[in-house]
């Protein structure tokens, strides 16, 4: 598995008040190529000595940092963590800290344009060593989309636990009657749900899989209500009349296939037998058979899922055609490999790129093939399904349907996914939107039919109906966090909501819900994740003590009391998050755009900085002007492209994964900005399809 470095934090000013001092060597021909190496550490040594040991030396290192004994020696394989993170905190702006003397920023820039260098030189010579560097948003970005990167491949086998979704989706084709607990849970918190390194299984998961397991068996043999006995089961059960070895075959073969899908070898065949025998001479040919079959439910394989490879090359191993079958399948689907796709891998016919190419274009064309995987990615990398788990109080307005949100936003998508071109874009400047579209849809005809009957009884009797409400009143909408009048069934959907109130998912009152408290705007988690999911920057977890509470000042704007967080102590963080998340105080916490708030009007201007890509670090109006920004950059793009891989791969990026992203954002820019181009590109990549020794 990639190694993961603790986080380094920000380097105190010392460090920076001497950065100057770099620019006399700031970029990788100015430290001299004339220059040895000897002299280069000298050099940098001194510099540290005289600038830096105050706070970072062996016995006082302030950070968990030390830089008495840092080596320039990058190229050869030296401190090479310690200089990706000193690069990582300029380019943030993390140092020198706010209200420092702060450097030249050409300084700024030579300096990590030089280690960047040194970096890239490192992956070249050789030097570089699987899980040197931090992994994520911890690698400058700039390194990542080098064209001149030749990192190696650093992807260890690992192995997968399915996930809840994979496991439902099973116990439904084994028996759309049998009803199973859920054995698994997903990781709490922000980021990608399915990984693998961070689903495990503990007592109770284990005992929960038993109970399953017995309960599936107990259907097979006919043992619980409404069930029949499956033939193959039935001569092992007969208390009368052993069942022949034959049968015995018969019956843990299809189990196999039944859990596996698989047959067993010869010799799993000759254990299984054999344990059955034992299990039936101690409990009887009913109780005996039950725990063979269970057994095999309870098999490693039935709950994860290896990627080993076999070695091709030094070093190198590729995915196993099976393998890469339940790779292929679990990267689109929750279901296991339909029987076209573990046909190919069993002939023979899934072992190159363009084999897997082939098995995915197949699958999309499938209509009766449901890709929920695409739609999830959406979910995650966004966050607007956490909107259900906010709650809010009906009083402040009766119209809030956090789950008629979360289905609007997923049709939204489903469209431009649909039409699959420009994804990334569309879904960040469209202002087309579904409204209340599930109610509508089942509502319509009763809407309709209530609306023609108050007209009709209107017409016929005024008098009576003068103080009744129109079906279709405004104050009875649930739809009006759209800032709407009328009710959706009137209207044609999708409906095209104001280019001057929104634009695209991060305007949707479903994620502008999700990134709210219950009776407040969440500025602060809107404008974290935009500096992680569209800016590729890095936030540090909340220290442990701190009591992150804004001031209860009802008279004042969240503006204005999120002034507390400009404390030196406090900014450093929130700079990189304030900034860009006042951005959204255009809508209020149930999404609803305002001009005011508290009879005053709303500042939702904002600032981009603190990124290293001076095309788009500029002041922006409000969250339309910035995200439309944001949508035509090729940074954004390129870390929408990274989360991409988070997502199908099932881990953080590396360094060795630059070939890769750079492949996927080509094949994305050439085919006109299609999702499933962008997908074929990462599941036909070396970071899917081999593993590293």
């Amino acid at each position: 598995m990639p190694r993961l470095l603790p986080a380094l934090a920000p380097i105190t000013t010392v460090l920076a008040l001497g950065l100057i001092a770099w620019s006399a060597f700031s970029t990788r021909e100015t430290v001299g190529q004339n220059r040895t190496a000897d002299e280069k550490s000298a050099s940098v040594q001194a510099f540290f000595k005289a600038q830096c040991l105050k706070c970072h030396d062996a016995t006082k290192h302030k950070g968990d940092l030390t830089l008495h004994d840092i080596s320039t020696d990058i190229a050869g394989g030296k401190d090479l963590s310690k200089w990706a993170a000193i690069a990582e905190r300029l380019k943030a702006g993390d140092m020198p800290p706010e209200g420092e003397k702060q450097p030249d920023p050409d300084a700024i820039a030579g300096v990590t344009g030089w280690i960047d260098g040194e970096l890239t030189a490192a992956g070249k010579s050789g030097a570089l060593k699987p899980g040197s560097l931090r992994t994520g948003n911890h690698i400058p970005h700039e390194l990542l989309f080098n064209p001149n990167a030749q990192f190696p491949l650093d992807n260890p086998p690992r192995l997968w636990r399915i996930s809840p979704f994979i496991y439902t989706e099973a116990g439904r084709a084994m028996n759309k009657n049998l009803k199973l607990s859920q054995p698994f849970a997903l990781p709490a918190g922000d980021g990608f749900k399915d990984q693998s390194g961070s689903l495990g299984m503990d007592t109770s998961t284990l005992s929960q899989l038993l109970r399953n397991a017995e309960a599936i068996v107990d259907t097979q043999l006919g043992l619980t209500k409404g069930s029949k006995t499956v033939s193959v089961f039935q001569p092992l059960i007969d208390e009368q009349s052993p069942a022949t070895r034959l049968q015995l075959e018969k019956a843990v073969t299809y189990q196999f296939e039944f859990a596996l899908k698989r047959k067993p070898t010869a010799d799993e065949l000759k254990r299984f037998v054999a344990l059955h025998e034992t299990n039936v001479k101690t409990g009887g040919a009913e109780a005996g058979t039950r725990v063979t079959l269970m057994t095999v439910l309870l098999l490693p394989e039935a709950v994860f899922r290896m990627e080993l490879g076999t070695p091709v090359a030094a070093g190198r191993r590729l995915l196993a055609p099976r393998e890469l079958a339940f790779a292929i399948a679990y990267a689109l689907t929750d279901r296991a490999p339909d029987k076209a796709l573990l046909d190919a891998a069993d002939s023979g016919r899934l072992k190159t790129a363009d084999d897997v190419t082939r098995e995915i274009n197949r699958l999309f064309a499938d209509p009766k093939i449901e890709k929920t995987r695409t739609l999830r990615f959406f979910r995650e990398y966004f966050g607007y399904g956490e909107a259900i788990n906010v709650f809010k109080n009906d009083k402040d307005f009766s119209g809030h349907d956090a789950r008629s949100l979360v289905d609007d936003t997923d049709r939204l998508i489903g469209d431009v996914l649909a039409r699959d071109q420009d994804v990334f874009r569309e879904l960040l400047t469209t202002n087309k939107s579904y409204v209340a579209f599930a109610r509508a849809d089942a509502d319509q005809k009763k809407m309709l039919d209530e609306q023609a009957k108050y007209e009709q009884g209107k017409k016929a009797n005024p008098d009576k109906y003068k103080n009744r409400v129109a079906p279709n009143d405004p104050s009875k909408l649930r739809s009006s966090a759209y800032n709407l009048n009328e009710y959706p069934p009137s209207m044609k959907q999708p409906v095209e909501l104001p280019a001057t109130q929104r634009a695209g998912i991060l305007t949707q009152p479903s994620w502008l819900v999700a990134m709210s408290d219950n009776a407040d705007n969440h500025a602060i988690r809107r404008g974290k994740w935009v500096r992680e999911r569209l800016l590729g920057g890095t936030v540090p977890d909340l220290p442990i003590g701190v009591d992150a509470q804004l001031p209860d000042a009802p008279e004042k704007t969240l503006r204005q009391r999120m002034d507390v967080t400009r404390q030196v102590y406090c900014w450093q963080c929130h700079a990189k998050m304030n900034p860009l998340g006042l951005a959204f105080e255009n809508f209020d916490h149930f999404g609803r755009w305002r001009d005011t708030e508290l009879g005053k009007p709303v500042d939702a201007s904002a600032v981009i900085d603190r990124i290293g890509d001076k095309s788009l670090e500029a002041p922006y109006s409000d969250s339309l002007e910035m995200i439309r920004k944001l949508a035509g950059s090729d940074r954004a793009r390129q870390v929408f492209i990274r989360h991409a891989f988070r997502y199908w791969m099932g881990r953080d990026e590396n360094l060795g994964d630059a070939r890769t992203l750079q492949a996927a954002d080509a094949a994305y820019l050439k085919s006109g900005g299609s999702m499933n181009a962008l997908i074929i590109a990462l599941l036909t990549s070396e970071s899917f399809l081999y593993r590293t020794e």
